[in-house]
């Protein structure tokens, strides 16, 4: 993985429908060279799939929130084998403290939301939950915006691109 590479992650990551020819043209190569370089972070695993951001408020998923799992012992893969069919659940995280699974979860209503929790209070291995309401997501960056890929295309130009003008991606 070069300079190059971490550009190139970071403008699909901003919009994956560019075109080869319009990367090809800013990073100063040919489109099959771009073409290869993508494909060859697919087969790398730096790409895992090119999707689509849905937006949930349109969906009718008007409420958003965090809940945070403790089990009696059980194994947080066990549980999450009874967690894995219910498709309110956007996210489980297994974490580190007094809870062993965060869960990210999406519904219509407050109404939608307790019957939820009461069916993820069922699984087996769960002794308690403590939910998070989101009133508000004030911060949302996608994966261009992590750290590594954010340092790689934070300068106008970068020597390793031969003088190629790499534009901002904020």
């Amino acid at each position: 993985m070069d300079q190059i590479d971490l550009k190139l992650l970071a403008c699909l990551a901003q919009d994956a429908k560019r075109k080869y020819s319009d990367l090809a043209k800013e990073f100063n190569m040919s489109a099959p060279s771009v073409h290869a370089r993508v494909k060859k972070l697919e087969h790398l695993g730096y790409i895992k799939g090119f999707g689509v951001e849905v937006d949930t408020q349109l969906l009718g998923l008007h409420v958003c929130a965090f809940v945070r799992v403790t089990t009696d012992g059980a194994s947080c893969s066990d549980v999450c084998v009874h967690l894995q069919p219910i498709p309110e659940i956007e996210e489980a995280h297994s974490v580190a403290g007094e809870e062993c699974l965060l869960l990210k979860v999406r519904t219509t209503d407050p109404a939608a939301l307790s019957a939820l929790l009461d069916r993820i209070r069922k699984v087996p291995g769960i002794r308690k939950t403590v939910t998070s309401v989101v009133l508000e997501t004030r911060i949302d960056r996608p994966a261009s915006s992590l750290p590594l890929l954010e340092s790689s295309t934070s300068r106008n130009h970068d020597p390793s691109l031969n003088g190629t003008k790499v534009r901002h991606l904020a």
